[in-house]
């Protein structure tokens, strides 16, 4: 339903009117029906953002797309980031963490060929090809 804005309560109120080809705004949040947020895309300076939250209002989920490319994050349900994926003119990139948010394996594909990269809790690098 589309409708005007009751300053009241900022429900919208009206009849229902044709479809809208088109929606603009900076920022939609998406709730659920006891008002919480379940996702938001918003659009920053560098480029859009879409956020997914879990039941906790954890954000879990991340899509971004800025001028050196774009990625996707996901987060476990204690916060850290566990995956990471981006797509930049440099290359492409999959890192994976483990539950304390330390880099475990990494996989990149370059101009220059492909990588592969696993490191133990420390750190430190325990193999990789090529």
């Amino acid at each position: 339903m589309f409708g005007t804005k009751n300053e009241n309560d900022g429900k919208a109120v009206g009849k229902e009117t044709e479809m809208t080809k088109e929606i603009r705004a900076n920022e939609f949040i998406l709730e659920n029906e006891n008002g919480e947020t379940r996702a938001k895309l918003s659009a920053l300076k560098d480029g859009p953002m879409l956020s997914l939250y879990d039941e906790n209002g954890q954000v879990r989920a991340l899509l971004s797309v800025d001028k050196s490319g774009m990625g996707l994050g996901l987060r476990d349900e204690n916060g850290e980031l566990r995956a990471v994926m981006s797509v930049t003119k440099s290359g492409s990139w999959l890192v994976l963490a483990d539950e304390n948010g330390k880099t475990r394996a990494s996989l990149v594909v370059l101009k220059s060929g492909p990588g592969l990269f696993l490191q133990d809790e420390n750190n430190k690098l325990i193999w990789s090809a090529p």
